[in-house]
C-alpha cells in the first residue's frame, strides 16, 4: 500500500447519502424536541391558563330557562271532518317540526314576547341586563304609539301587529338567546332562552312558548275567518247559479215535451239523475228498442236451434231411439208422458217377474201392456217433427216482425235524440252547480262550528324550572381547554420549530440524514461559552480543552474519543487504517479539537503518531502545542510550508511533544502536567510553520504525497487537521492520498444540506467517507440522546476536580473559538 492509493472503501460501498431517504414521524426524536424545549410548553400551558381566567373574569354568567313544547300529528278539532277536504297542515313530518323550529326564532314573534312582557317599558334594560338609553325618536309620544298587550285591532288581524322600532330591536336581541332544539326521534321540541337574569330567563322562556301558541290560535282564527267569509260568498254565487241552471232546465221541458223520453243519454255522458232530470234511468225509446232487440236475439236464436234439430231428424228418418236423441223431442211433452208410462210398465212387469213365471197370466197381461206403451211411445216421437216444422214456422214470422219493428223504433229514438241534446247539458249544468252548492254549505257549517274553538297543535308539555346555576362559561371547562390550547400551541410550536430546524441534532438522525456512520458523539461541555456570548466576545483559547484525552482521562469527553480510536481501528487492516484525516463542512465545527484529542489517544496506545497541521490558510497546533522559542507567534518557523516548497526536511519541520513540553500556554496552575502517554508511545506534530501565499498550489504538487510517504515510513499513525471543505478546496486536493477521512459535524448547528454538499464534493473527489464525528452533542436528558457514558459517577473524578466546574478554561468555548 503507498500512501498515494485512494481509499480502501471507495470501489466497494455505495453512497445513499446522495439523497436524504424519506422518514415518517419519529416520536423519539419529537419527545426529545419536546424535553429540549420543555419551557417553551410550559409558557404557552400558563397564557393558554391565563387567556381561559382572563375569559372567565371578562364573560358575563348566563342562566337558562328550559321548556319543552309538543307537537301533534294533526291540529285537534271538534268537528268530524273525515268527509271534507283537510285545510290544516300534517304536522308530523320533520319539515314542519323544522319550520316550528325556525318560527321560535322570528323576530316578530319575539317582538310579541316584548310587548306581552312589557320589557320596553324601561328601555330594555330587564331584557339586557344592562343601561340602554332609549333613542328619544323611539320613545311612545302617545298611549296610542304601544298597544296595550292582548288586544288587537282590525288592522293588525290582516296585516299583521305593528310594533315600534325600540321592540322590534328588543326583539331582534331576544333572538340570540333563544335556541329551539328538535328531540330526535320524537315529536318534542326543547326551547332553550338565556339570560344573565336566571329569573328572566325562566319567564321569557314560558313567554316564547305561551306567546307562539297564542300566535298559533290567533293565526288559525284568522285563518277560519277569511275562510268563512270565502265561503258565505261563493254560496250566495253558486245559489244564484243553481237558480239559473234549474229555470233553464224547466224552460226546455216545457217546451219540448218528448226530450223526458231520453233522459238515459244523460246518463251515458255522466251525468246524475237529480232535480234536473226527472225522466226514468233507461228513456222510454231506448227502453222499448232494449226489449224489442233482447226478444229478435232470443228468436233467432230458437230458429238457429230448430232448423239444427229438422236436420238431424231428417238423417234419423223413423228411428225412434234416433229422434229420441233431439233435445226438442225428448223434452215434448206428449213423449214425456209416454215415457213415464213405460218406466211404469216396465216397473211393474220387473215386480211380477219375481212372483210369477212366463206363462202366467199376468205376466202376459203386463207384457202385452208394456207393448202398448212403447206403440204409444213411438206414434208420439213420430208426430213430433211436424210439430217442429210448424214451431220453426212461427218462429220465422216473429223474426221478421221483430226486424221491422226494430228499424221503426230505431229511426224515433235518433230523432228524439237530437231533439235531447240541448237538455242533456242544461241537466248536467245544474247537477253540478247543486253539487257545488252542497259543498259549500257543508264546508259552511263545519267552518262556522269550529271557528271559535281555541286550539293548536302545538302545547307546552313541560314548563321551565328555575335554575341557579349558570349554564355558561363553565370554570372547569374553559381553564380545561385554556391548558389543553396552551399545550397544543405549544406542541405545534415545537413541532413546527423542529421541522424547520435543519441541523443535525442526534446520532441516528446523522446516519439517516448522510448514511454514513458516526463513529464517534462528543458530548458538549459549558459554562466558559455562555459568559463570554453575554459578553459579546470570542472565547479565548485554551489548550488544557483541546487536550482532554490527557488531561481529563476520567471526563465522558475523553471517553468519547476513545471510542473513536476504536472504531478507527475496526474500519479495515491495519495497513489500510494508518493515515486520517479530519476535516468539516463549514468553519468553527470541532475538526481541530477532534484531530489533536484523536492523536493523543492513539498515542496513549503506545504508537508513534505524526500530527499535521493541514490547514495551511489557519493553523492553530502551534498555538494548542507551546513552540520553542526559536518560533515566533504566528507560526513563521519550519512545518509543513517549509517541507512542501523544499526548504526543508521532514525530520527538521517535525517537532515532538516531550513529557515537559505540554504545559498550558499562559496557565500557571498547570505548569507542570505532563501529557500521560504509554510507554512507547510519541506524539510528533508537524506545524503550519510560516503562511503560505498560494495553499492550493502548494498542495497540488507531488510534495503532499511525499510528505505522506515518508511519515507512513517513520510513524504508525498520521492524523490530519485540515481545512472547511465549502470554504477552499485545500481539503480535497488531499484525500485522494489519505486512507480515511472522518468529517467532523457540530450538533444542531451544521445544516443538512450544507453536509450533503461536503459529502458530495469528497465523494467526487476521493470517494466515500469513512464516517462522521458528532461534535458538541448536548445531553439534556441522559445516555438515551446521544451514545457515551453519561451515566453517575462517569467523569466527576480528576476531570471535574482538575477544571473545578471548568471555570475559565471551559472545553466549549475553546471548542468553539479555536477553528475561528
Amino acid at each position: 500500500m503507498t500512501p498515494s492509493s485512494p481509499l480502501s472503501t471507495n470501489s466497494t460501498t455505495p453512497a445513499p447519502y446522495a439523497l436524504e431517504q424519506k422518514r415518517g414521524f419519529d416520536l423519539r426524536q419529537f419527545w426529545h424536541s419536546f424535553l429540549e424545549r420543555i419551557w417553551i410548553v410550559t409558557l404557552c400551558v400558563i397564557a393558554g391558563l391565563f387567556l381561559a381566567l382572563g375569559y372567565l373574569a371578562r364573560t358575563p354568567k348566563l342562566y337558562q330557562g328550559h321548556t319543552v313544547l309538543e307537537v301533534d300529528f294533526q291540529e285537534p278539532t271538534v268537528v268530524n271532518v273525515d268527509q271534507s277536504p283537510r285545510t290544516g297542515p300534517v304536522l308530523g313530518n320533520l319539515e314542519a317540526l323544522r319550520t316550528i323550529e325556525q318560527n321560535l326564532r322570528n323576530r316578530s314573534l319575539l317582538a310579541r314576547v316584548v310587548r306581552a312582557e312589557d320589557l320596553a317599558k324601561d328601555g330594555g334594560r330587564a331584557l339586557l341586563g344592562e343601561h340602554v338609553a332609549e333613542p328619544k325618536q323611539n320613545r311612545p309620544s302617545s298611549a296610542a304609539a304601544s298597544p296595550s298587550p292582548g288586544k288587537t285591532t282590525e288592522f293588525e288581524s290582516v296585516v299583521g301587529p305593528s310594533f315600534t322600532p325600540l321592540e322590534e330591536a328588543l326583539g331582534g336581541a331576544l333572538s340570540s338567546m333563544v335556541t329551539p332544539v328538535i328531540r330526535k326521534g320524537t315529536r318534542l321540541i326543547d326551547l332553550y332562552v338565556t339570560n344573565r337574569d336566571p329569573a328572566m330567563a325562566q319567564r321569557l322562556a314560558e313567554a316564547v312558548g305561551r306567546e307562539y301558541i297564542r300566535s298559533s290560535i290567533e293565526h288559525r282564527a284568522s285563518f277560519s275567518q277569511d275562510t268563512l267569509r270565502y265561503l258565505l260568498e261563493e254560496e250566495d254565487r253558486l245559489k244564484k247559479n243553481l237558480k239559473r241552471s234549474e229555470a233553464a232546465v224547466a224552460d226546455y221541458k216545457a217546451k219540448t215535451p218528448d226530450a223526458l223520453q231520453l233522459g238515459g243519454s244523460a246518463t251515458a255522458t255522466g251525468s246524475q239523475v237529480g232535480a234536473g232530470s226527472t225522466a226514468s234511468r233507461g228513456g222510454l225509446v231506448e227502453d222499448k228498442l232494449q226489449e224489442m232487440t233482447s226478444q229478435l236475439t232470443a228468436k233467432k236464436a230458437e230458429q238457429i236451434k230448430l232448423e239444427a234439430e229438422l236436420a238431424q231428424v231428417g238423417e234419423a228418418g223413423e228411428n225412434v231411439e234416433a229422434l229420441l236423441a233431439i233435445q226438442s223431442i225428448a223434452t215434448a211433452q206428449p213423449v214425456v208422458d209416454r215415457r213415464h208410462d213405460l218406466a211404469q210398465a216396465e216397473a211393474i212387469l220387473a215386480a211380477l217377474s219375481q212372483r210369477y213365471k212366463e206363462k202366467h197370466p199376468k205376466m202376459m197381461a203386463a207384457r202385452a201392456a208394456l207393448e202398448q206403451t212403447q206403440d204409444a211411445l213411438g206414434l208420439a216421437v213420430l208426430a213430433q217433427p211436424a210439430v217442429m216444422k210448424n214451431g220453426l214456422d212461427q218462429v220465422r214470422n216473429s223474426v221478421a216482425s221483430l226486424e221491422s219493428a226494430g228499424r221503426d223504433q230505431e229511426k224515433a229514438a235518433l230523432a228524439l235524440n237530437k231533439a235531447a241534446i240541448p237538455y242533456q247539458e242544461l241537466a248536467r249544468q245544474a247537477e253540478t252547480d247543486r253539487a257545488l252548492y252542497e259543498s259549500v254549505l257543508r264546508q259552511i257549517k263545519e267552518t262556522n262550528l269550529t271557528k271559535d274553538v281555541k286550539t293548536t297543535a302545538v302545547t307546552i308539555s313541560e314548563h321551565s324550572p328555575l335554575f341557579r346555576l349558570p349554564v355558561s362559561p363553565k370554570p372547569l371547562r374553559a381553564i380545561a381547554l385554556g391548558l389543553l390550547g396552551g399545550l397544543a400551541a405549544g406542541i405545534a410550536f415545537v413541532y413546527g420549530a423542529d421541522a424547520l430546524d435543519r441541523s443535525v441534532k442526534t446520532v441516528d438522525q446523522a446516519e439517516a440524514v448522510t448514511g454514513l456512520p458516526v463513529l464517534a458523539a462528543i458530548p458538549e461541555t459549558t459554562n466558559g461559552t455562555k459568559k463570554h456570548r453575554r459578553r459579546g466576545k470570542p472565547a479565548p483559547l485554551r489548550v488544557a480543552s483541546y487536550r482532554l484525552v490527557a488531561d481529563a482521562p476520567d471526563s465522558s469527553v475523553a471517553e468519547a474519543f476513545r471510542n473513536l480510536r476504536a472504531a478507527l481501528s475496526l474500519l479495515g487492516p491495519e495497513a489500510n487504517r494508518k493515515i486520517f484525516l479530519f476535516t468539516s463542512a463549514l468553519p468553527s465545527e470541532g475538526k481541530s479539537f477532534a484531530s489533536v484529542n484523536c492523536a493523543l489517544a492513539l498515542a496513549q496506545q503506545g504508537q508513534r503518531v505524526l500530527l499535521i497541521d493541514g490547514d495551511l490558510r489557519r493553523p492553530t497546533l502551534h498555538k494548542i502545542f507551546r513552540s520553542p522559542p526559536a518560533q515566533s507567534e504566528n507560526g513563521d518557523s519550519p512545518g509543513i510550508v517549509g517541507y512542501l516548497v523544499g526548504e526543508s526536511d521532514l525530520d527538521h519541520a517535525v517537532r515532538p511533544v516531550p513529557l515537559s513540553g505540554i504545559d498550558v500556554v499562559n496557565d500557571a496552575s498547570a505548569a507542570n502536567r505532563n501529557l500521560p502517554i504509554a510507554m512507547g508511545g510519541q506524539l510528533s506534530i508537524l506545524a503550519g510553520g510560516r503562511r503560505a501565499p498560494n495553499p492550493a498550489e502548494i498542495l497540488s504538487g507531488p510534495r503532499f504525497a511525499e510528505l505522506l510517504a515518508e511519515a507512513v515510513r517513520s510513524y504508525d499513525r498520521v492524523v490530519i487537521d485540515s481545512a472547511p471543505i465549502l470554504a477552499v478546496s485545500d481539503t480535497l486536493l488531499m484525500t485522494p492520498f489519505v486512507q480515511t477521512v472522518c468529517i467532523v459535524l457540530q450538533a444542531k448547528k451544521t445544516p443538512r444540506n450544507v453536509v450533503h454538499r461536503a459529502i458530495g464534493l469528497l465523494t467526487t473527489a476521493s470517494g466515500r467517507p469513512a464516517g462522521l464525528v458528532l461534535n458538541r452533542l448536548p445531553n439534556p436528558r441522559g445516555a438515551a440522546y446521544y451514545y457515551h457514558y453519561a451515566s453517575p459517577g462517569y467523569g466527576e473524578g480528576s476531570y471535574a476536580g482538575y477544571y473545578g466546574g471548568y471555570g475559565e478554561h471551559s472545553p466549549a468555548a475553546d471548542q468553539k473559538s479555536t477553528d475561528a
